[in-house]
């Protein structure tokens, strides 16, 4: 792909399309040492000039275009009217998409603010499918086409072909998005844009490294996937789920439009589980809520990208608890499982808005937005779903939970735990014993505050209640020592 290596040992290649023979991250370092050397000493079209041969040889480097972008501005700033030299664009010269990339770049140093330059250059870093320049670049220029007034759909459109290239799919459905508002007649494009949203949610947070491939590669690729495990099922028609698809599938091409066959053939991929089948249900539920504007289609859609992202942080997971020492790994995960819970919030928002009567929606978003921090928006959920008789316990123990993390709030989370409990001090259940524990800590908390010797005195006899029942109790033995010390202070 980079044409013949000089040395074995000083090149190597990584999977882009770029095809430059000179590729090589050890000599690109050799050009950016000296391009911090030469831009501390104000030389700035020289530094320039040597991070974009850099960059040359490394293009995916974000740090390196970074910093060349800053001696860019500089220059730009001290020189308004003066392009560089005809020397430095010699001397950045080179053929192929990876010269054109560079040129791009050039000119965009040059002139930032410019619309069809900013445009040019995410084309650029997205046919090299270079995502993180993509994305540093994609992102200035789509902010400038949408703060233009006379911004076209052609603009949107150019950046959304740009933005998949480079497999950012986020800002590709942003893209996708704005192009739809100035051409609503565009169906092919609506879906195109759904697709970006599926891509996009899963793979932001680090979802995509399943053990299919990964997501991002299942997206450009979902079709060829598809017609491969298609072609694979043939040979085990033994296999019900297989036949059941099969079937299924052939019910669609005779009625694509059928909300019945649809529903069915997206079940029975579903069944199967594949990833590209999973892909093929969430483009079939896409298709149904187009063309039915039923919720429920859309619902089921996000469904499927929930679980998909549940799977790979559950993998994840396991990777950390097997290797605890890999901070990489662990940073990894928390990074998904805050991604993770980001796409639970939006979906869950989506399903409670169009599903405003079902209190188990609700209890669900609350949980999301307690774990989020979302304390405020926490109990205006749950204190709806309360009146969810199978649920009330435990809605009202997280909504008195919810008032302890706001902080002040004691009295209001002390009343909604003597609720939840119902008169049952003694219950040794699982969530009764859970619900003494945030009554006791609820009523310590006052005590302290307010120098409250009777909630102190209420605290001690909870503790002691939950170490008769259970000794070894979270850390209740200790608890009540400082109860205990409490009081004392009090009394005194």
């Amino acid at each position: 792909m980079f044409g013949k290596k000089k040395n074995v040992e000083e090149e190597s290649v990584v999977s882009n399309p770029v095809a430059d023979e000179t590729f090589s991250p050890k000599k690109a370092e050799a050009f950016f040492k000296h391009a911090r050397t030469v831009h501390d000493s104000e030389n700035y079209e020289y530094a320039m000039q040597l991070w974009l041969n850099g960059i040359r040889r490394d293009p995916g480097n974000m740090e390196a275009l970074n910093a060349y972008l800053r001696s860019a501005e500089v220059f730009s700033v001290e020189n308004p009217k003066k392009g560089v030299s005809k020397a430095t664009k010699s001397g950045i010269a080179v053929k192929g998409d990876i010269g054109k990339y560079i040129n791009a770049l050039l000119d965009f140093g040059l002139k930032r603010m410019d619309i069809g330059t900013a445009i040019k250059a995410t084309q650029a870093a997205g046919k090299l499918q270079l995502s993180g320049p993509t994305q540093l670049i994609g992102e200035h220029a789509l902010t400038l086409v949408q703060k233009d007034p006379k911004a076209k759909k052609d603009m949107f459109v150019k950046l959304l072909d740009a933005f998949e290239s480079g497999n950012v799919f986020d800002l590709a459905a942003i893209a996708g998005e704005m192009a739809c508002r100035l051409d609503q007649t565009d169906g092919a494009l609506q879906v195109r844009v759904r697709n970006m949203l599926a891509a996009g949610t899963i793979t932001g947070g680090g979802y995509d490294n399943d053990e299919e491939g990964g997501f991002r590669k299942n997206i450009r690729d979902a079709n060829k996937q598809i017609e491969l495990e298609q072609h694979d099922s043939i040979a085990k028609t033994s296999s019900t789920k297989d036949q059941i698809i099969e079937r299924t599938a052939e019910d669609f091409e005779s009625r694509p439009d059928d909300l019945a066959v649809i529903t069915a053939y997206a079940k029975a991929l579903l069944e199967r589980g594949k990833n590209a089948d999973e892909l093929k249900a969430m483009s079939l539920y896409g298709k149904a809520y187009k063309a039915s504007g039923q919720y429920r289609f859309r619902q089921l859609a996000g469904e499927v990208q929930m679980r998909r992202a549940d799977r790979m942080i559950s993998k994840l997971t396991k990777q950390v608890e097997a290797n605890p020492a890999d901070a990489e790994l662990a940073a990894k995960l928390a990074d998904g499982n805050e991604k993770y819970l980001k796409l639970q919030m939006s979906e869950l928002s989506l399903q409670v808005e169009n599903y405003p009567t079902d209190l188990r929606l609700k209890y669900r978003l609350g949980k999301i937005f307690y774990q989020t921090g979302k304390f405020n928006e926490a109990i205006e959920q749950f204190q709806l779903a309360q009146n969810e008789p199978k649920l009330k316990r435990e809605v009202l123990g997280l909504m008195g939970n919810s008032f302890m993390k706001l902080g002040g709030w004691e009295d209001a989370a002390i009343q909604t735990f003597r609720q939840a409990l119902d008169g049952k001090m003694k219950d040794d259940t699982v969530i009764g014993m859970d619900l003494r524990y945030s009554l006791m800590n609820a009523l310590t908390h006052k005590a302290e505050k307010d120098s409250d010797l009777e909630a102190a005195t209420e605290a001690d006899k909870i503790a002691a209640s939950m170490a008769i029942q259970q000794f070894s109790y979270r850390d209740v033995r200790d608890r009540r020592e400082i109860i205990k010390a409490l009081i004392t202070k009090l009394k005194g």
